[in-house]
Formats: C-alpha cells, sequence, structure tokens
C-alpha cells in the first residue's frame, strides 16, 4: 500500500515538473509581446520627441521634389521675334510702336475669351518691300495675309538672369503638351512609390529609407544635369519615386516607436516639414532665378538634410520582432529605455521574458487576394471605396491649387510662400476640428468650403484682387487640412493586416488624381471656367459620400479583425446633428450598439 502511494505520487511529481518544462519551454519561445516592450521603454519620452523632429525635418526635401516645377517650369511672357528690319529701325514720334507691332503680330482670344496678342504667330508677310515706319499705312488695310508660326524664332519676355526648363526644352507653342507631361511625370513616380515601399517590409526600414533618400537627391542632381527632354522627364519620374518611398517610411517607422495618444500629433508633424519645405522654394527660387542652379542648390539642400535622418534613422523594434530578430530588436528597445529612462522597467519585463521579445503580428501575409476581398468584397467595401475616391479628388484639387494658382497675388513668389503659409493654420486647425466634430464631418466642412473656393475663383472680377487672395487661400488652406483627414480615416476603417495595403492602394490612386492634373487645367484653353467648376463639384460630391458611407471613427478602437471593422457603423447619414457613445483605444472597449448599430452590416 506504502508503495502504491509512493508510485502515485511519484508519477504526479513528474506530471507536475512536465508541465512546468513545457510552459518554461512555451514562455521562451512566446517570449515579450512587442507591444508590452514598447510601452515598459516608453512610448511617448525623448526618443519619440526626436522621432518627432526627424518626421518634419525629413519631409522638408520632399517639398523640394514636388514644389520647385512652380519655377524650373515657369513660362515667361514670350512672341514671335520681330523682323530685322524692325529691330534696326530708327525711332519716329509719329509712329507708335504699338501700331508697327500690331502689324507683324496678330490677336488671338485667350483662355479668358479676351483678344491679346499672339504668343505663337507671326503674319505671312514681306516686310522688306516698304519702311518700317510705313508698314501701319501699308498693311493695315491688308486682310490676305495669313498668320504662320514663328519663323524667325522666340523673343522672351525675362531678365537676363532668369532661365527656366520651358525655355531650354522649347515646351511652348505646338510643343506646349511637354509642360503637362514633364508634371505629370512626377505624379508618375509617386503612384509607383508605394509599391516599392514594400521593400520596406522585406529589407527593414532603415536600409530603404536611406537608399531613397540618397537616390532622390541624386535624381534631382541629374534633373538639375539634363541635357534633353527625354532625360528630364526619366529624372523626374525618380524623384517621384524616391521622395515618397522615405517619407511613408519614416511616418512607419514613428508610428511603430510611438503610443497612440501621440501618433496623429506626429503625423501631422511631417505635414509641418513639408510646408515648411514649401515656403523654402520660394526663397530659394528668388536666389537662384536659373533653373539649373535652383534645382542643384536644392539637390545640396536636400543632402544635408536628409545625412542627420540617416544616421539616426533606427530599425523598428516591431519589424524586427516580427522578423524572429529578436536580439537586435531588444537592442533597439534598450536604445529607447535609456532615451526615456526606463531601462530598470524594460529590463525588468525582459528578464520575466526570458530575455526574447515577439510580435503577436508574426503570421503570414494575407496575400493579394485575402486583402483584395477584404477591402472589395467585405462589409467594409463601400467605406472603403468612398475614402479611395476621396484621396483621389482631394489630391486633383491639392495639386491643382499648388502648381496653377496664381490668384495670391501677381507675384509667382509671393504665390508659393503664401500656398505652404496657408497650409499651417490648417493643421493647428483640423485637430480640434477632428476632436469636437468627428472626423466625417470635419471632411464635410472642408470640402464644401474647398469646393465654393474653387467654383468661385474663376468668376471673381479682376478688379478684385483681395477677394480673390481670401478665396484661393480658404481653398489651398482647406483641401490641404482634409488631405490629413482623409490619411487618418484610410487608417481607421480598415484591420490591421490590410492596413499597409489599403494605405497604399489609396496613395497610388491619389497620384492617379494628380497625374491627371495638368491636362484638365489644359482644357482652359477651350474653357476657362470647366476645370473650377468640376473640381469644385467633385469636391463637394466627396465630402457628401464621406458623411453618407464612412463611419465615425473618434475614439473607437483600432480594429485588428475583418469583424472588429465591421462593426463600427457610426454612420452619420442625413442626420450631421447625431452624437455617438465613444470607446477608447487602450482598453478595446466595444461601443454600445444602438438599434440602428443592430441592422445588418452593408454589403
Amino acid at each position: 500500500m506504502q508503495g502504491l502511494v509512493t508510485r502515485e505520487r511519484l508519477e504526479l511529481t513528474i506530471q507536475v515538473l512536465t508541465f512546468v518544462v513545457l510552459n518554461s519551454e512555451m514562455d521562451i519561445h512566446e517570449g515579450l509581446d512587442i507591444e508590452v516592450a514598447l510601452e515598459a521603454a516608453g512610448n511617448w519620452g525623448r526618443f519619440q520627441k526626436y522621432m518627432l523632429i526627424l518626421s518634419f525635418v525629413s519631409a522638408v526635401p520632399n517639398a523640394f521634389a514636388a514644389i520647385n516645377v512652380l519655377f524650373s517650369q515657369y513660362e515667361p511672357y514670350h512672341h514671335c521675334s520681330y523682323p530685322a528690319e524692325y529691330v534696326n529701325k530708327s525711332t519716329n514720334v509719329n509712329v507708335s510702336t504699338q501700331d508697327i507691332v500690331s502689324t507683324i503680330i496678330p490677336l488671338e482670344l485667350n483662355d479668358k475669351n479676351i483678344w491679346v496678342k499672339s504668343q505663337c504667330k507671326i503674319y505671312d508677310r514681306n516686310y522688306s518691300e516698304y519702311p518700317v515706319l510705313a508698314w501701319p499705312q501699308y498693311f493695315k488695310s491688308d486682310n490676305s495675309s495669313t498668320a504662320i508660326n514663328c519663323n524667325n524664332g522666340i523673343t522672351w519676355i525675362l531678365s537676363d538672369t532668369e532661365r527656366t526648363a520651358v525655355m531650354d526644352f522649347s515646351m511652348i507653342c505646338d510643343d506646349d503638351w511637354k509642360a503637362p507631361v514633364a508634371v505629370s511625370m512626377y505624379q508618375v513616380g509617386m503612384m509607383v512609390a508605394p509599391f516599392s515601399g514594400v521593400l520596406g517590409d522585406w529589407y527593414g526600414r532603415r536600409p530603404i529609407f536611406i537608399i531613397s533618400c540618397v537616390l532622390q537627391v541624386t535624381a534631382q542632381a541629374i534633373c538639375a544635369l539634363s541635357w534633353n527632354y527625354i532625360v528630364y522627364c526619366i529624372a523626374i519620374v525618380l524623384v517621384g519615386v524616391f521622395g515618397l518611398t522615405n517619407y511613408l517610411l519614416c511616418f512607419v517607422l514613428v508610428t511603430e516607436v510611438t503610443g497612440y495618444r501621440w501618433r496623429n500629433f506626429i503625423t501631422i508633424s511631417s505635414f509641418f516639414g513639408f510646408s515648411a519645405g514649401y515656403c523654402s522654394v520660394a526663397l530659394f527660387a528668388y536666389a537662384f532665378p536659373k533653373w539649373r542652379i535652383f534645382l542643384g542648390v536644392m539637390s545640396a539642400a536636400g543632402a544635408l538634410l536628409y545625412f542627420p535622418c540617416c544616421w539616426f534613422f533606427p530599425e523598428s523594434p516591431r519589424w524586427l520582432a516580427q522578423k524572429g530578430r529578436s536580439d537586435d530588436a531588444i537592442r533597439y528597445l534598450r536604445v529607447i529605455a535609456k532615451q526615456n529612462d526606463r531601462e530598470e522597467r524594460l529590463e525588468k519585463a525582459l528578464k520575466n521574458a526570458h530575455s526574447c521579445v515577439t510580435c503577436k503580428g508574426n503570421v503570414p501575409s494575407t496575400g493579394i487576394t485575402e486583402t483584395t476581398r477584404v477591402l472589395f468584397k467585405s462589409g467594409i467595401a463601400t467605406r472603403f471605396c468612398t475614402v479611395v475616391y476621396g484621396w483621389l479628388i482631394t489630391s486633383s484639387v491639392y495639386f491643382a491649387f499648388t502648381i496653377y494658382s496664381a490668384d495670391f497675388s501677381d507675384d509667382r513668389f509671393l504665390n508659393c510662400l503664401f500656398g505652404g503659409l496657408a497650409e499651417t493654420p490648417a493643421y493647428v486647425l483640423v485637430l480640434p476640428l477632428m476632436k469636437y466634430f468627428g472626423r466625417p464631418r470635419t471632411v464635410l466642412l472642408l470640402m464644401i468650403i474647398c469646393g465654393i473656393s474653387s467654383i468661385s475663383l474663376p468668376f471673381l472680377p479682376s478688379e478684385l484682387p483681395l477677394t480673390s487672395t481670401i478665396f484661393a487661400i480658404l481653398g489651398k488652406a482647406s483641401i490641404s487640412a482634409v488631405f490629413f483627414t482623409w490619411y487618418l480615416m484610410s487608417t481607421e476603417i480598415v484591420p490591421t493586416l490590410q492596413r499597409s495595403a489599403a494605405i497604399s492602394i489609396c496613395s497610388a490612386v491619389a497620384r492617379i488624381g494628380s497625374f491627371g492634373t495638368p491636362y484638365l487645367m489644359y482644357t482652359r484653353k477651350y474653357n476657362y471656367f470647366a476645370p473650377n467648376v468640376f473640381m469644385g463639384v467633385a469636391t463637394i460630391i466627396s465630402g457628401i459620400l464621406g458623411v453618407m458611407y464612412v463611419p465615425e471613427t473618434l475614439g473607437v478602437a483600432m480594429p485588428d479583425t475583418v469583424e472588429e471593422a465591421r462593426q463600427n457603423k457610426r454612420f452619420y447619414r442625413w442626420h450631421l446633428f447625431k452624437s455617438f457613445p465613444k470607446t477608447t483605444s487602450h482598453t478595446r472597449q466595444k461601443i454600445p450598439a444602438s438599434q440602428e448599430e443592430k441592422e445588418s452590416i452593408l454589403d
């Protein structure tokens, strides 16, 4: 009997030891979850403040690449060169210069339906038959002469110190299509960039960020040295690709090392950096009026700004943990903890987890098929497509206000400076707007302001320049702020495993809108009002669709699964004053379901 008891005790002891060993191995295998590790290292401290500065500084050269076209492709006033007889004439007060010029240059209707001197045509006449001062008398009633393309070169009305790419590559008259194509090449590069950013998931944030920065400034230098139009366009494409790639990777990194309470603040810091670069472009252009020197100096300035960013740019501990590189992840976590004075807390957490860090998202990729099904064939398809349309219209209108608006003043340098300054208060105001009014209603308000401004601008009389300036600033500021709002909404309505893919799709579609903007504005030559009216109406429609089909995400937990994303059915529809109960991200508390929210999910 005593032997039996001893044997039972032995078997029980073996079972207990086996359970302890297995659980110990499981703990070692699972390790410390990266979310807990980042919390222990400090999710907002001195390190994250460094990242905020990094995000701001690294966004400045991106504005150099995007806005320089305002000056590098500026088209000065020009006309056909006058005949040699006119150039060598003697002055006679009895015959005005205007009368003589009218016998050389024909009149034509401009895009505002006003008769102006042609910039690309000259009368086909034998001017050597008559004295210059007699031209008005002999040619005044001569209606038989036809207007032909310039046969004696182009005269540019520009100071000798200025030079633009339009002049060097002849982007005028019959070749005026070259200018919108060159502008569109930058958008083609940005259209490809979101997909090239996937390399950051394969090889890490840091190496791809550094490579992108180096290649961006190199491509911009090649653009400044380009010897023909083809090389110029190829260099512009590369600038677009690598400029957006490093921006997206920097944004991903700072959000991966920052707590949820401060992610919006860090995100908007990159927008402030872009605005600072936007304003700086005007100063560079004023100081360096020759476009090749202008682009070369901005390339050098970009290199100087990127150098400290590349030097201090860390690798993401979250990415390292997901790749199974636990030792490297712990090394960077210790750097974060040291900067935040949380070393003791982190070491204690690591000791309890046997110095191993893992990521709960360390799962196989969902693949293209599954991502497509979730985004376009599940209950979130309607809201996601609405957001995509919002990105498309917002990008197109933003680009139009940036590149083609001359309504701030008659000075293109002041136009650029005011355009950059107009964005700053917009970014300051959009955060409290979203806090008190929510995402969709903020989008609706801003889109209506932008739409009305866009429609009104071409109809405002030229005698009211101050009114035009106010409308232009309102439109530019509102479309800048709504871009940030769409960005947040697109991350808050999709599951975690599809979030990066959703951002890539939105960004790529947005570049399609920017790509088409130069051609839309080109139609001003046929109908001056049509582009602004079209953009204004499309903008207002986008805001209405947003408030109808995109749920309110203010205070809602970020969804990790499709089911969690579908649970959010807080739609305003036409009830703009409806209020919803709130939940918090850190507790992941669910929203109490109302009767309306118990209805079936939209397919």
